[in-house]
């Protein structure tokens, strides 16, 4: 935990940052890469409706406040502060920053999360225990040696169970692609006014997800294994809504 940054939420320095720009067939990589971008506009092109200028950014307190809790607050105990910043000087800054809480909190969020029964319910993939030590450099791997080592039939099936569980929608899941005004007419409640100019945002974004899963099904077709996980119909708007 001592090691993570700032950084590590910006997909695109993420990429760069393990140094898997060219290898092929990572389809998570480019297809995450084409949800970044989307979310990036759509967050420009939201945040030009409120702050028309750099100083509008700097001077709002709520923000800044905020930035400031994130930083000093949730990571003060990473060697400085995990690198967050601590304001927010630029709409372009604040653009950077709102897209990674969208990207974290919901695409990435479906990557790791509702993969992982097709993962785990393979136990010997990733035991969630082990009955013997794992085997030495120098020592012959054999298949009974695997077998020994793996979790008793009682923790294999709760590592499928949890495993299966933690897959699972919730029944009140909304996704991003779907009517706008039906799926997220919710959106229009006492707290958060939805005014139109900022409903027709979402609507060009929504348009552009559905562009990009057309090409994600369109790549899907050629492959043995389809990569499905981050599709924009299967990929809830929030960690849960």
């Amino acid at each position: 935990m001592k090691q993570f940054r700032y950084e590590h939420l910006l997909l695109p320095e993420d990429i760069k940052r393990r140094e898997v720009e060219e290898i092929p067939g990572y389809h998570y990589r480019d297809d995450g890469m084409m949800w970044w971008n989307n979310l990036r506009q759509y967050v420009e092109e939201f945040l030009a409706i409120h702050y028309t200028s750099d100083d509008l950014v700097k001077g709002d307190s709520e923000l800044q406040n905020m930035v400031d809790e994130i930083r000093n607050q949730g990571y003060r105990r990473l060697p400085d502060c995990g690198n967050f910043p601590a304001t927010l000087e630029t709409v372009d800054q604040l653009a950077e920053y709102a897209t990674a809480l969208m990207w974290n909190g919901s695409v990435w969020h479906t990557a790791v999360n509702f993969g992982q029964f097709n993962y785990l319910a393979f136990v010997p993939n990733a035991p969630c225990a082990m009955t013997a030590p794992p085997p030495t450099q120098e020592e012959e791997i054999t298949m009974e040696r695997v077998l020994r080592s793996l979790p008793v039939k009682e923790m294999a099936r709760v590592q499928i169970d949890i495993s299966y569980s933690l897959s699972l929608f919730s029944p009140v899941e909304k996704f991003f692609l779907g009517s706008v005004r039906e799926e997220k007419g919710d959106l229009r409640t006492e707290t958060m006014m939805v005014a139109e100019e900022e409903v027709a945002c979402i609507e060009r974004l929504v348009q552009r997800l559905a562009r990009q899963q057309e090409l994600m099904d369109e790549r899907n077709e050629g492959l043995n294994i389809p990569y499905m996980i981050i599709k924009p119909d299967l990929t809830p708007l929030t960690v849960q809504t």
